[in-house]
C-alpha cells in the first residue's frame, strides 16, 4: 500500500477536524434552534391567549366577544368557556383539549396520540356574573417548518463548507509544503552528483520552512568548506611527505648500492633520521592542528599571570641566539587573563619560531604585551623578509608558504605554525591580524577580548 504524503494526511486531518467541527457546530444549532422555537412558541401562546383577554367581557348579563378576538394565529387556537366548560368561541383540533380542566396562567403539556399540544388557560373574574376562561392550544412543535428549514440549510451548507474546505486546505498544503519539495530536489542533487556549492533557493516570508532552508544553506556551506578543507588537506600533506619519504628511500638504495664505507653509510642512516624526525614532527603538528581543529582536544582554561609567562617564553628564545638575531620585549607587568597554559605557550612560541625563521641575520625581533580598556595584544615583530600583500590572506592557510619566503629561508617549516596560531587565538575568543611591507619586516598581532 503506498504511504500516504504529508500533503495528504494534513488535507486528511484538516477535513477531518472540519466534519468534527461541523458536526458540534449542527448539534449546537439543533439545541438552539430547539430550544429558541419551544421559547417562541410559549411565547405566542402566552401572548395571543392574553391579547384575546381583552376582547371578552360581560354586556347586560351576556357575554360579548369583540371582532379583534382572533380564533387562530400562527399555529395557536383560541378558545373562550365559562367555568362550567360551556364554550362560546373558538375551536381546537381535538375535542380532548377542550375538555382539559383549567389552571390559570400554567403552561402544561398535553399527549393525544403521537403529538403533543401546549395549553395555556387564563382567567377573567366578575363580580356579578360567572367567571370566563380563554384557552389558547398550540402544537408543541408548532413551528418545526422553521426548524426543519433551518436544519436543511444547515445540511445543505455544512458538506458544501467541508468540501470547500477540504479543497483549500489541500491547495494550502501544497502550497505551503513547496519549500520542502525544493529542499529535497537540492539535497538529491547534492547527493547524486556531490556538488556541495549548490544552495535551496526558496521565497524570503521568514517563516518555519524558510528558516529550515537558510539552516540547510549553512550545512552545505560549511560541508564545502570541510570538505575543500579536507581535499587542500590531503593534498598538501602528500606532497609534504613527498620530500622526506623520497629522500629516505634515495638514501637507502644509495646505502645498499654506493656506500663503500662505514662513514658513506653512517652519512646516509643520518640523512635518513633527519627525514624521518621531519616526518614525525609533520604528523604530530596535523594531529595537534587536527585536534584543535575538532575540539576534541582536552583544553584546560585557567587564571594565568600572562606577563611572567610571555617573559618566561622569551628567555627561552633570547639564549638561543640563532642568525645573530636579537630578541626584545615591552611587557605590561602584572596582565592577569584566564588561557590554556599550553596552548598559549605554543602560539606564541609558533610567533617567534616564524619571526626567527625569516628574520634576517642579525636583526630584531620584538615582543610585546599589554592590556587596554577592551583587549590584551599580544605582538611579534620582526625586520626580516617581509610578505606580498596578495600573501598576507593566505599565510593563516595550513601548509601555506609564500615562494619568496621559500627562497630566501634557510630553512621553511612546515606550513603549520600560523595556521595554528589562528586556531589557537580563536579558541581563547580572540583574532590574530598580520601587518608586512616586503624586505623591511612583518608584525603579528594576536587581540584577545578583555575578560568581563
Amino acid at each position: 500500500m503506498k504511504k500516504l504524503t504529508i500533503k495528504m494526511k494534513i488535507t486528511i486531518w484538516f477535513t477531518v477536524f472540519m466534519i468534527i467541527l461541523s458536526t458540534v457546530v449542527f448539534v449546537f444549532i439543533a439545541l438552539i434552534s430547539n430550544s429558541t422555537v419551544s421559547q417562541e412558541t410559549r411565547g405566542m401562546l402566552i401572548s395571543l391567549v392574553e391579547d384575546n383577554t381583552r376582547e371578552v367581557e360581560y354586556d347586560d348579563g351576556e357575554v360579548d366577544i369583540d371582532d379583534d378576538f382572533v380564533s387562530f394565529s400562527n399555529g395557536v387556537y383560541c378558545l373562550v368557556f365559562d367555568s362550567t366548560g360551556k364554550k362560546f368561541s373558538g375551536y381546537a383540533p381535538y375535542t380532548e383539549l377542550e375538555s382539559q380542566t383549567f389552571e390559570n396562567a400554567n403552561i402544561r403539556s398535553v399527549s393525544i396520540g403521537k403529538e403533543t399540544y401546549l395549553i395555556y388557560d387564563q382567567l377573567i373574574t366578575s363580580k356579578k356574573h360567572a367567571d370566563l376562561w380563554v384557552r389558547g392550544v398550540v402544537l408543541e412543535s408548532g413551528n418545526a417548518i422553521t426548524s426543519s428549514a433551518v436544519y436543511r440549510a444547515v445540511l445543505i451548507m455544512l458538506p458544501i463548507l467541508i468540501i470547500l474546505a477540504a479543497v483549500g486546505g489541500y491547495m494550502f498544503a501544497g502550497r505551503s509544503l513547496h519549500p520542502i519539495k525544493k529542499i529535497s530536489k537540492t539535497a538529491e542533487d547534492i547527493g547524486s552528483s556531490g556538488d556541495l556549492s549548490k544552495r535551496i533557493d526558496i521565497d524570503n516570508n521568514g517563516d518555519e520552512l524558510y528558516q529550515l532552508a537558510q539552516t540547510f544553506n549553512r550545512m552545505f556551506a560549511r560541508l564545502e568548506k570541510n570538505f575543500e578543507a579536507e581535499r587542500s588537506f590531503t593534498s598538501d600533506a602528500s606532497h609534504e611527505l613527498r620530500t622526506p619519504v623520497a629522500t629516505i628511500l634515495a638514501q637507502c638504495e644509495y646505502a645498499f648500492e654506493n656506500a663503500s664505507g662505514e662513514q658513506e653509510l653512517y652519512e646516509a642512516i643520518g640523512a635518513i633520521q633527519k627525514q624521518g624526525y621531519r616526518i614525525s614532527h609533520l604528523i604530530e603538528s596535523l594531529l595537534q592542528f587536527t585536534r584543535m581543529e575538532q575540539q576534541t582536544e582536552v583544553i584546560s582554561f585557567e587564571t594565568v599571570e600572562l606577563s611572567k609567562l610571555v617573559s618566561y617564553v622569551c628567555k627561552e628564545y633570547e639564549e638561543i641566539g640563532e642568525k645573530g638575531i636579537t630578541l626584545t620585549k615591552f611587557i605590561q607587568p602584572d596582565i592577569i587573563y584566564k588561557v590554556d597554559r599550553t596552548l598559549f605557550s605554543r602560539m606564541l612560541e609558533n610567533l617567534i619560531r616564524n619571526a626567527f625563521r625569516y628574520g634576517k641575520d642579525n636583526g630584531t625581533i620584538t615582543v610585546s604585551l599589554k592590556e587596554s580598556d577592551n583587549a590584551v595584544i599580544l605582538s611579534v615583530a620582526d625586520d626580516g623578509i617581509g610578505i606580498a600583500p596578495d600573501e598576507l590572506s593566505k599565510i593563516w592557510n595550513r601548509f601555506y608558504r609564500a615562494d619568496k619566503s621559500r627562497s630566501f629561508a634557510k630553512g621553511t617549516g612546515l606550513g603549520l605554525g600560523l595556521a595554528m596560531v589562528k586556531q589557537i587565538a580563536e579558541l581563547h575568543g580572540g583574532k590574530v591580524q598580520a601587518e608586512s611591507i616586503p624586505d623591511l619586516g612583518s608584525v603579528f598581532t594576536v587581540e584577545l577580548p578583555a575578560e568581563k
